[in-house]
């Protein structure tokens, strides 16, 4: 294969891609992972085969002038910052190849992590992308990973790639090819529609770029010479690496807790957790899971009461935000919105119940207090919202395009996904029914019979509110014939 690099006359690079690249790094540097020295003990090794490296790769060759530049400017990091990267991406790239493989993509998209994030589990990128593989809201929560004010499983490596390789996967099945599923993940999907309509849907990669912004040609070029750096610097790991152990807690707590019991330092538990943002373990009525060194499990279980009655309501006053309100003397009637309600560096914007919402869930979508859902709304019994009514929700001036943005794609997603189900009924499917049992919602349902959700469950049986579907009830499901 013949590799050509257009020259680097005329384009200019992205100095914002490079600061946001090196803040990473910088973030990177500054892990608990390299004051352990069982951590990082292993052998770095160089080869030198520039064509030979480049050849191996199958995917978005003679495109990026770019990629000498910044495969030049990773060769010319210095030795601490190149060693971090090279050893912290070579932790996770067997568990990389192992999820590529078994979704039957190729395993060189493992570059695409170290070129979005140069692997800092909290990387910030643009429109609140997150994690080492950049995920935006939408895709984390489509894709099964919890996002709220204290929990973002976006930030952990091994959630972050199941769910990055789930995305790649349903773009492939989507676009048809795995570049164009690359893009799609880098741009959105409706924009690489759009795109592709413009290009009067030719899959040219040089001309559906030239119609993108320029960030996403600097990636695929930091992914190139990417692919090439790590390929060419290696890091194999002791023999002896450090194990860890899973445990569970199901109620509230702070690292500090386990840390002042366990005797396991709290940049320790922040390293080996880093979905919990603030330190801080949810409560919740599903128990919560934690990685601890597999040395101390012992340990935990039998200190766990001591580590739950180390509870200090101090530690959780950092992400009590509370919003002070003018006074109300005339409220309106139970039930009414407050009007004319305007709070000072924050935008309302108007979000429509669906089936199954709870405000909980609503709250930890848009990163607010249900306390707050229900004096924006006047809501005096949370259990009355109904579907189909909306809610004014007040976000922070800059966010309030993100969040319309992504309740726009969900919008078009689902009703998407429900007529992809509903063509294929007509063509291969068989009718059932179901008895409601106790406890059972329309989710719980869906997923008991596969290729059905709980949006078309409704549609089929005409149902607009979830909550009134009785225990005894007879429910018509269509199910895919295998």
């Amino acid at each position: 294969m013949l590799v050509v690099f257009l020259p680097l006359s005329g384009f200019a690079q992205d100095s914002l891609f490079q600061a946001k690249f090196e803040q990473n790094l910088s973030e990177l540097n500054g892990l608990y992972c390299w004051s352990d020295s069982a951590f990082s003990e292993g052998e770095f090794s160089y080869h030198n085969d520039f064509d030979r490296t480049l050849q191996q790769n199958t995917l978005f060759q003679e495109h990026y002038p770019s990629t000498l530049f910044y495969l030049q400017y990773l060769n010319d990091l210095t030795l601490f910052n190149k060693q971090h990267l090279i050893a912290y991406f070579s932790l996770y790239e067997p568990f990389f190849e192992k999820q590529f493989k078994q979704a039957g993509l190729p395993v060189e998209i493992k570059y695409l992590a170290p070129a979005l994030s140069a692997m800092n589990p909290r990387a910030i990128g643009d429109n609140k992308r997150s994690g080492i593989w950049n995920l935006n809201h939408f895709q984390g929560v489509l894709n099964g990973l919890q996002i709220s004010r204290l929990l973002d499983e976006r930030l952990n490596e091994r959630m972050a790639t199941r769910a990055a390789v789930n995305q790649f996967k349903q773009n492939k099945v989507i676009f048809g090819s795995n570049e164009l599923a690359v893009l799609a993940f880098l741009v959105g999907n409706a924009r690489l529609q759009n795109t592709l309509a413009r290009c009067a849907n030719k899959t040219d990669i040089s001309e559906i770029l030239r119609h993108l912004p320029n960030s996403v040609a600097q990636t695929l070029a930091m992914y190139q010479a990417m692919s090439v750096f790590l390929q060419q610097n290696t890091f194999k790991p002791q023999k002896n690496a450090v194990l860890h152990q899973a445990v569970t807690f199901n109620r509230q707590l702070h690292f500090q807790q386990i840390s002042q019991v366990l005797g396991i330092s709290e940049q320790h538990l922040q390293f080996l957790n880093p979905q919990y943002r603030y330190s801080i373990v949810p409560g919740d009525e599903n128990e919560m899971t934690l990685l601890i060194p597999e040395a101390k499990y012992e340990a935990y279980i039998s200190e766990l009461d001591s580590i739950y009655s180390g509870y200090d309501s101090a530690r959780f006053e950092l992400v009590s935000q509370k919003i002070e309100y003018p006074p109300t003397p005339n409220r309106q009637y139970a039930g009414e919105k407050v009007k004319d309600l305007e709070i000072e560096g924050k935008t309302k914007i108007r979000y429509t119940i669906k089936p199954g919402d709870v405000l909980g869930f609503i709250a930890e979508d848009y990163n607010v207090r249900v306390a707050d859902l229900k004096y924006w709304n006047n809501i005096y019994n949370e259990r009355k919202i109904q579907a189909g009514k909306s809610l004014d929700i007040f976000v922070d001036d800059e966010e309030a395009d993100y969040y319309r943005s992504v309740e726009a794609e969900k919008k078009k997603t689902k009703a998407e996904s429900l007529a992809k189900v509903q063509i294929e009924i007509l063509k291969n499917a068989h009718k059932v029914e179901h008895t409601v049992k106790s406890g059972e919602s329309p989710y719980l349902i869906a997923k008991k019979y596969e290729g059905v959700t709980p949006e078309a469950i409704l549609e089929w049986n005409g149902i607009e509110d979830a909550r009134k579907i009785q225990i005894g009830q007879k429910l018509i499901i269509y199910v895919l014939n295998k």
